[in-house]
């Protein structure tokens, strides 16, 4: 039989909210079995810290800088090939569940059908969220509408039971797709709008972690004098935002751990429609020929380093989880080995039986299902408009536009606090990270030109090759 592909990601889940990464109070038991019965890789980057630019580099298995989408406002040129049309175009069934953000909202972008539930903050748009809310005489509400919103710096609860939730929702329209459909081959992305901030469990789900051994966010505000200024700034913007309306920078341990508290509810209900999902598969008969891929599109400050949210390339909004089950794929194995959500892409094609694009960037990760302890690539990188950053096994190196820099010792401090970008001790380091960032940028600005018919600028390729040179004087 045609081996299926099952493609779930939740929306700014960070690596470590998981007991299959150490957090071993989550009542997670569907992502629990898939670890139990799969593989669970350890080291998985995200190619950028926030929705929009990961969602398209997914799509089009390129990086941001690659196709142009840097930042939330823009989506891929029509000439960027993308797995869902080229396998739909087979006559394989395919459809994309739940928030997808793209441009525009309601667009096929290359599916066979989408069942449509976007972001929790887009509450305008007439989504099938917001019509199954209506057949019920409900209404989405903007966040701040929703109970204890602004005392608890947008963590509130959302008053109705949980298959109202749009994580609830999602769950059950997947699980509904698959048994009508799941008997054919299909390829599938289920997206869970879920723990996206604002963190809004069902009431009836809210304090069920209230008491657990929440983790406290690692560094302070304070170490942020030594990082780059745009960190500094992140937060305050928000208390003028029409979309957030409070001001996250002044958010005390009180209100981190209710952040996380309802963070790891909105995780445990996704659960349940994960549940749900292999449910559906196990009934039509096909769960073991299903390729089933669990991973998120970036991660979560949750009060780390004194900021919120995403942006920036520490490990909690860079560094997601990543479980694999299916034909082929090992059982209760893990990786540790270095990788990209980009190279999931050639395997997605593989899985499809569809002749890649060339224009994939990503490394293809089969050889970890063969052995776990292979390596793929040396480095990972994550891209957004204004910054851009490289980590290998030892060091993690972002640069800004304003020439600021970060440095860490991924060994020496794991939590990444002490900076060391600019200490003549590390200058050898950095400069070293620093031609890997402008090769990564080189060859993506290569690929771009290639990809579109513009001839290659000869200047570039000779600078191309010169630092490629200073590589290989230095290994």
């Amino acid at each position: 039989m045609p081996t299926n592909l099952l493609f779930i990601t939740t929306d700014q889940q960070r690596r470590d909210s998981l007991p299959c990464y150490g957090l071993d109070f989550m009542r997670t038991p569907a992502l629990d079995r898939l670890a139990a019965e799969g593989l669970v890789f350890d080291h998985c980057i995200v190619p950028s810290p926030v929705c929009v630019p990961c969602r398209a580099s997914i799509m089009g298995g390129q990086y941001p800088s690659t196709t142009g989408v840097l930042g939330n406002g823009s989506w891929l040129p029509d000439h960027v090939p993308t797995w869902p049309a080229l396998i739909s175009a087979t006559g394989r069934r395919t459809a994309g569940i739940g928030k997808m953000h793209f441009h525009p909202w309601d667009d096929l972008k290359g599916f066979d059908e989408r069942i449509i539930a976007e972001d929790k903050r887009h509450f305008y748009l007439p989504d099938d969220h917001v019509r199954f809310l209506k057949s019920h005489g409900l209404e989405r509400p903007h966040p701040t509408a929703n109970p204890e919103y602004f005392e608890s710096l947008g963590a509130p609860f959302t008053p109705w039971r949980k298959r109202f939730h749009v994580d609830g929702f999602v769950g059950d329209q997947a699980a509904n797709w698959l048994a009508r459909n799941a008997r054919d081959p299909f390829a599938v992305w289920v997206s869970f709008p879920g723990p996206h901030d604002p963190y809004d469990p069902p009431e009836e789900m809210a304090g069920m972690y209230y008491d657990a051994p929440i983790p406290e966010p690692v560094g302070s505000p304070e170490e942020l004098a030594h990082k780059p200024p745009a960190q500094r700034e992140r937060g305050r913007a928000a208390r003028n935002s029409s979309v957030y309306r409070i001001d996250f920078s002044r958010a005390t341990p009180e209100h981190h751990r209710r952040w996380r508290a309802h963070y790891y509810a909105n995780i445990t209900l996704i659960d349940e429609g994960i549940g749900k999902i292999l449910s559906a598969l196990e009934s039509a008969g096909v769960l073991e020929e299903t390729l089933i891929i669990f991973t998120s599109d970036h991660g979560d400050a949750l009060g780390d380093h004194g900021l919120s949210f995403k942006t920036f390339f520490y490990d909690s909004m860079v560094r997601v989880p990543l479980i694999m089950r299916g034909p082929g794929v090992p059982r209760r194995r893990r990786s540790a080995s270095l990788v990209s959500t980009l190279d999931l892409i050639p395997l997605i094609y593989r899985t499809c039986g569809v002749t890649p694009p060339e224009t994939l960037q990503g490394v293809d990760i089969s050889p970890l299902l063969q052995d776990p302890s292979a390596c793929i690539r040396d480095a990972a990188f994550s891209e957004i408009e204004g910054r851009v950053m490289v980590m290998t096994d030892r060091y993690k190196y972002a640069r800004y536009r304003d020439g600021s820099a970060e440095l860490y010792d991924r060994v020496a401090d794991p939590d990444e606090v002490v900076n060391l970008a600019g200490d003549p001790r590390h200058a050898e380091t950095e400069r070293d990270l620093m031609v890997r960032l402008l090769d990564h940028w080189m060859d993506n600005q290569t690929c771009q030109a290639t990809a579109v018919g513009v001839p290659q600028n000869p200047i570039r390729i000779a600078l191309e090759e010169k630092y490629r040179n200073k590589m290989r004087h230095r290994d």
